[in-house]
């Protein structure tokens, strides 16, 4: 019998700073991977001609100079089974992926990081993510040298931009007309034996804050903030993720985007040949207005499947 991934609740930073510490130095000590370390002149890189293009979902690929950039790509479209072997449909992937020098994961559910093993290991590409993310390719055979395990606040350098890691929250639940916030899992290490659809849990959210230049872009994977660290941050475009319970209109007062790009509100489970539907185009037209009710200044993009956005 193969021994399946080991999980626990993450506990909230108010539940105490000796906890926090505690549980950090045996993450430390028990971590194989590399964790990504703050870099120098961060934000001071070259300017190129940058373009954007929704995957569907909360997907994008950015096109940076020379630099293929993947965030949270999803092109299987399909729900996870619980208990049964995650399959990538590899042929939907190639049909759009051509290839990719990194890949960013805002989360570890199947719908963000299902495709992200596989298009890792053909493009060799660099993985950063949570280590629930990490261990999750870890298992699926991804490299240990293609993989950075982040936590929040690091500030990252690379040739052609700069990233700033900033830890968020998952959407709130809403049930039964209560909403609350549903609790996180974190897989702890890599295992043997296949990867099932009840394996990718949350494992921590987080935005990208991505400097290209002199152009700002803000990832959002799932629909919720931790308002406080909001602050101090100027995106150019705001790519926010409409999953139908936050309000943002707390947020765009504090982040002032000069364009919204509304994602995360279409069908994830079917095909592109279904189109989205009216009802959930209705759902990003309700952030597109509570965006407008805080600046009708802001340009706000409700985008079509693969849809180009030219940054110059």
């Amino acid at each position: 019998m193969t021994e399946g991934p080991r999980t626990i609740p993450l506990w909230s930073k108010q539940m105490g700073i000796v906890l926090s510490f505690f549980l950090t130095a045996i993450f430390l000590i028990a971590q194989p991977l590399q964790t990504a370390e703050p870099a120098p002149n961060f934000g001071a890189v070259e300017f190129h001609r940058v373009t954007l293009r929704w995957l569907g979902n909360a997907g994008w690929e950015i096109q940076a100079g020379p630099t293929k950039i993947l965030i949270d790509p999803f092109l299987t479209r399909k729900e996870p089974t619980a208990g049964k072997e995650w399959q990538t449909d590899e042929e939907a992937v190639l049909k759009i992926i051509a290839g990719a020098d990194y890949i960013f994961a805002g989360y570890s559910h199947a719908d963000h990081i299902g495709d992200v093993p596989f298009i890792a290991r053909r493009f060799g590409s660099k993985v950063i993510g949570s280590r629930t993310t990490t261990n999750i390719a870890l298992t699926a055979s991804v490299a240990k040298e293609q993989l950075t395990t982040i936590s929040g606040g690091e500030k990252l350098m690379f040739k052609d931009f700069a990233v700033q890691v900033i830890e968020s929250r998952h959407g709130v639940l809403a049930r039964s007309g209560r909403s609350r916030q549903s609790k996180s899992e974190e897989v702890l290490q890599p295992w043997s034996g296949p990867i099932l659809g009840n394996h990718f849990v949350e494992g921590g959210s987080y935005l990208y804050y991505f400097t290209f230049g002199k152009h700002r872009v803000l990832h959002q994977s799932t629909g919720n903030f931790i308002e406080e660290n909001l602050k101090g941050l100027q995106p150019d475009i705001a790519l926010l993720a409409a999953t139908g319970n936050y309000d943002f209109t707390d947020a765009i007062k504090i982040l002032r985007p000069k364009t919204v790009v509304i994602h995360h509100f279409d069908e994830w489970r079917s095909p592109f040949s279904i189109g989205i539907p009216a009802s959930n185009r209705k759902r990003a037209q309700r952030v597109e207005q509570q965006v407008k009710s805080v600046d009708g200044n802001i340009n706000v993009i409700i985008p079509d499947f693969l849809k180009t956005i030219t940054l110059e």
